[in-house]
């Protein structure tokens, strides 16, 4: 994992978890939209999203600054980036492990309030 200090687009392996990402988030995605929320699935559903989705948005981002950031300050930005990158794994697998999961926090978003709050 030592790709994720340096450039991770053109590290050897990088593009090859870049594309078992794209194919885990393509299978992830639809299985946490329409799995019921009680399913013994949804747990490695989270969990996998939880890891798929930081890791692709690490090493895209990182394609983003081989284009757009001059040399000079690609360095700072990547040891910026594998920063965020920790935190929004550890985030993610706290909330996984110890909270409802990222699906169901993600399924709020669309539900109405709750039926005690209308009562008060």
């Amino acid at each position: 994992m030592s790709w994720l200090l340096r450039a991770a687009d053109s590290a050897p392996g990088s593009m090859k978890v870049h594309h078992v990402g794209n194919l885990a988030l393509a299978g992830l995605t639809p299985a946490a939209v329409f799995l019921p929320k009680d399913s013994s699935y949804m747990k490695p559903v989270d969990l996998g999203l939880g890891l798929a989705l930081p890791l692709h948005s690490h090493i895209t981002m990182n394609m983003v600054f081989s284009d757009y950031i001059p040399p000079g300050m690609r360095g700072a930005a990547r040891g910026a980036m594998a920063g965020v990158t920790a935190m929004t794994v550890l985030g993610l697998l706290h909330l996984n492990l110890r909270g409802p999961g990222l699906t169901s926090c993600v399924k709020q978003l669309w539900c109405g309030p709750a039926k005690d709050a209308k009562a008060k």
